[in-house]
């Protein structure tokens, strides 16, 4: 995945850490409102942990990512997939789509959506993956 700032993020790089895969878009209501829990609930409460919350927009350029996180204020890494590369390799449709990656790379959880009965089964799974 190629991210906003010009580097570039493999699932291989990140083996031995567990990640949150998130695909959202700018034009997603519920993508929009699950972004704005991930800062205090997902990537403070991780921080200094062997974890990566690792959000990839769907379908949608640079720019249109680049304008919503200088309208949101959002400064955390995020993925882009314009051609719809990597999401197609998980799911054929719907976002916000999150899947739970262990240190070994399976997929421990997928969830499709948001409601915040599902985000905190999402913020259980990372904290039992970790092994918190």
């Amino acid at each position: 995945v190629e991210m906003v700032d010009g580097s570039s993020v493999t699932l291989g790089d990140l083996k031995g850490k567990v990640v949150l895969l998130n695909f959202w878009a700018t034009w997603c209501p519920p993508c929009r409102q699950e972004l704005t829990r991930v800062q205090t609930d997902i990537i403070d409460r991780f921080a200094g942990k062997e974890f990566v919350f690792l959000p990839v927009s769907r379908g949608e350029k640079r720019e249109a990512v680049e304008a919503f996180r200088e309208k949101t204020g959002y400064a955390f890494p995020m993925g882009l997939d314009p051609a719809r590369t990597v999401y197609d390799r998980y799911a054929s449709n719907y976002i916000p789509r999150n899947f739970v990656i262990d240190r070994k790379g399976k997929v421990v959880l997928a969830t499709v959506g948001y409601d915040e009965h599902e985000f905190e089964e999402l913020i259980r799974t990372i904290e039992k993956t970790l092994g918190n």
